[in-house]
């Protein structure tokens, strides 16, 4: 027991911590609040006691509280608030990844975004054909550091696919978007750290962000926008470094940025010179997309054009235009991390790019996103959700009346044989977890599945 007594003190903490360990203190602290929090002594929202406040009952000194109390935030647990304090952060208790299930036929997938391999089997064609060439076996060799010209050709037409110009010295690989974001972040900014995204966001970055003690911070918004002053005040508040942004169908929200918020974003970033990660994942499902925030900023803009989503998963292939400041940063890491694309799938891309095999399959998943959208609105009409003909997901809003929270949800549907994913896990920092789950609308690649899928998340929904 600590010498101060603070027996009768309410106090929303009083950690237990092992005295005789050899594991420094601030570090024990550290694990024993990540450990409450996974046990549920601590919920996410909770307000943390003072630095000083929490120092005198454990009888330590102040800056080992301040170490721990950092060291949290760089995991990902705790969030600041300035003039308010320290909270649990809203998804310190969430999974991180979203995992697919495992392969049972009493489960509907409706969680993970995976698009529907029948449409691959043009990419599986191709990959045969590549297979039977006499040469084949130099694909099986380590990827070679420089790309060629017939690769430079087919990075540059994808990127002209979202309105972006780049050039031959401003391309780079990597293997898929989630290895492409922890390369920028590796190389771009340092532990303790912050970067700065919307209220929701891919749990990804928030993984690849923890396990590099980069700190995610949410960004107010005004009139539900994100505006220069939302930028401004966590520069000026939190000393924010750099930016993330899925500006075409947000995930989890789903919705798409305007034009002018695209422009205003990409000025204060010009005048700040602040890195903007730009994610976009999800922009080819639109036929003709409004221009990247990077083609406003092309001197600060990195931005991630994966084929997972619209092309096929298994290539394991992001492309990434990187400005010339950057460049020699995030292509030293991606090499020294070794996430660089094989050899074997660079040369699938570049020819279903180039002879254009790729637009016969875009144009098949924008017309199975628009059908599974239809079919959204024919057996779910009472639910509200985010909504847009060419978006993959849907951001559905648990009613008021039922007074579930997403958590409860997700476990509950699950019982009922969907699988959905609940906001908790997509929430950053101490935001306030919206009343929604995530719907893929792709992800059972049975129409009937998927239709029996809808209709368990109508009955769920409706009011009881």
């Amino acid at each position: 027991m600590p010498v101060n007594s603070f027996e009768n003190y309410p106090m929303s903490w009083k950690p237990v911590i092992d005295r005789n360990s050899d594991t420094p203190l601030y570090i024990s602290l550290a694990d024993t609040l990540k450990n409450d929090i996974l046990e549920g002594r601590l919920t996410p929202g909770t307000k943390l006691p003072p630095q000083r406040e929490l120092a005198d009952y454990l009888d330590i000194h102040l800056s080992t509280i301040t170490r721990a109390f950092k060291l949290c935030e760089q995991r990902g647990l705790l969030c600041s608030v300035v003039g308010r304090g320290t909270f649990v952060s809203s998804d310190a208790a969430a999974q991180g990844m979203l995992t697919i299930h495992e392969a049972t036929d009493k489960i509907i997938e409706m969680g993970a975004i995976l698009p529907n391999p029948d449409i691959e089997q043009i990419v599986t064609d191709y990959l045969k054909e590549i297979i039977q060439e006499p040469d084949f076996y130099k694909l099986m060799q380590y990827a070679p550091i420089s790309y060629d010209k017939l690769q430079i050709k087919a990075a540059i037409r994808w990127f002209n696919y979202y309105g972006l110009s780049t050039g031959k010295d401003n391309i780079l690989f990597s293997s898929g978007s989630q290895n492409a974001i922890f390369a920028i972040l590796a190389a771009l900014f340092h532990p303790g750290d912050k970067i700065a995204t919307t209220s929701v966001t891919y749990p990804g970055l928030k993984v690849a962000a923890n396990s590099l003690g980069i700190q995610v911070i949410p960004l107010p918004v005004s009139d539900g926008k994100i505006t220069a002053e939302s930028l401004e005040y966590v520069v000026k508040n939190h000393d924010v470094r750099g930016f993330y942004m899925i500006p075409d169908f947000n995930n989890p929200s789903g919705e798409l940025m305007n034009l002018d918020t695209r422009q205003e974003i990409a000025d204060y970033i010009k005048q700040k010179k602040l890195p903007l990660i730009e994610d976009s994942i999800y922009s080819l499902f639109i036929r003709n997309p409004l221009p990247p925030i990077s083609s406003f900023t092309p001197d600060y803009g990195i931005m991630i054009g994966s084929t997972s989503k619209i092309l096929s998963p298994g290539l394991r292939l992001a492309l990434i235009h990187v400005p010339d400041r950057f460049y020699k940063a995030v292509s030293d890491t991606l090499y020294s991390i070794i996430i660089t694309p094989p050899a074997l799938m660079m040369q699938l891309f570049t020819r279903t790019v180039n002879l254009g095999k790729f637009d016969k399959i875009r144009e098949l998943r924008i017309a199975e996103v628009i059908e599974r959208n239809k079919l959204f609105n024919e057996i779910c009409p009472d639910i509200r959700t985010s909504s847009d003909s060419n978006c993959p997901l849907r951001w559905a809003y648990i009613p008021e009346e039922t007074g579930i929270i997403p958590s409860e949800a997700e476990k509950q549907l699950r019982e009922r044989g969907l699988q959905v994913f609940s906001a908790e896990r997509f929430v950053v920092g101490n935001s306030d977890i919206p009343k929604a789950i995530r719907i893929s609308l792709i992800s059972e690649h049975s129409i009937k599945s998927y239709k029996k899928g809808l209709e368990i998340i109508r009955d769920y929904f409706s009011p009881r």
